[in-house]
């Protein structure tokens, strides 16, 4: 009788500490280290685009915005804005966000400590020729999440914090209007951080309607400055 209790106890204390260890590990994956949404208690959004593409269409996107009111937050990569530098002036001009999304557009999760940290500072000396700072945000290019070696470079240049997101539009896949209206909608929600591009056909396409969509669901498009409340 005694042999059962103490496989009784020895069970349920192998049992407990299996509970314990398999919610600290879930915990542990739910904490991220980067901004991938603002407040879920408020029905603002944030309309974020990666910054480069031909300035024709990127000129086509920013008359949408204007001609509806519509804030926006831009990462500009620093190549871009080399050889498209009056873009950045018009973008303050409309009160839009404009931020830090690297000098080249590498892959940054296969870069070297030394490299990762040279694209972010050329960006930044960029944005600080055009606008006077280095941008209020910073966005790593070519992953939805940073790493430490980012981080770090993010960090030592004045971004705090990474900017991710947790809706991607897929736009830059080219997928067609449809479905990229359909993967905004299907994860959008209060706070939400929109993944969009310049450069792409179907983007403008899927402006008006996106725009349409969210008055239509209640949310309302603001800067990460409004949505962060930074």
């Amino acid at each position: 009788m005694s042999f059962s209790r103490r496989e009784f106890i020895k069970t349920s204390l192998i049992a407990a500490s299996a509970t314990l260890l398999a919610g600290i590990s879930e915990g542990a994956q739910a904490v991220n280290p980067d901004i991938t949404h603002g407040p879920r208690s408020v029905p603002n959004v944030a309309l974020t685009f990666h910054g480069a593409g031909d300035p024709a269409m990127v000129q086509k996107l920013l008359a949408i915005f204007k001609s509806t009111s519509t804030p926006v937050s831009v990462f500009a990569i620093g190549s871009w804005l080399k050889g498209y530098p009056t873009v950045a002036k018009q973008m303050l001009d409309a009160g839009y966000d404009l931020g830090n999304h690297t000098m080249n557009h590498y892959q940054m999760k296969t870069l070297s400590a030394k490299i990762a940290d040279a694209e972010i500072a050329g960006c930044a000396v960029e944005l600080k020729k055009l606008i006077g700072n280095h941008g209020k945000w910073f966005r790593p290019s070519g992953t939805q999440y940073s790493n430490a070696i980012i981080r770090k470079a993010a960090l030592k240049y004045g971004y705090k914090q990474c900017i991710s997101y947790d809706v991607d539009s897929h736009d830059y896949q080219n997928v067609g209007k449809k479905l990229v209206l359909s993967d905004i909608s299907h994860g959008i929600k209060n706070g939400s951080i929109i993944s969009l591009h310049f450069g792409h056909q179907d983007t403008i396409d899927a402006m008006p309607t996106l725009l349409e969509n969210l008055h239509a669901k209640g949310l309302k498009p603001v800067t990460l400055t409004t949505l962060l409340g930074a």
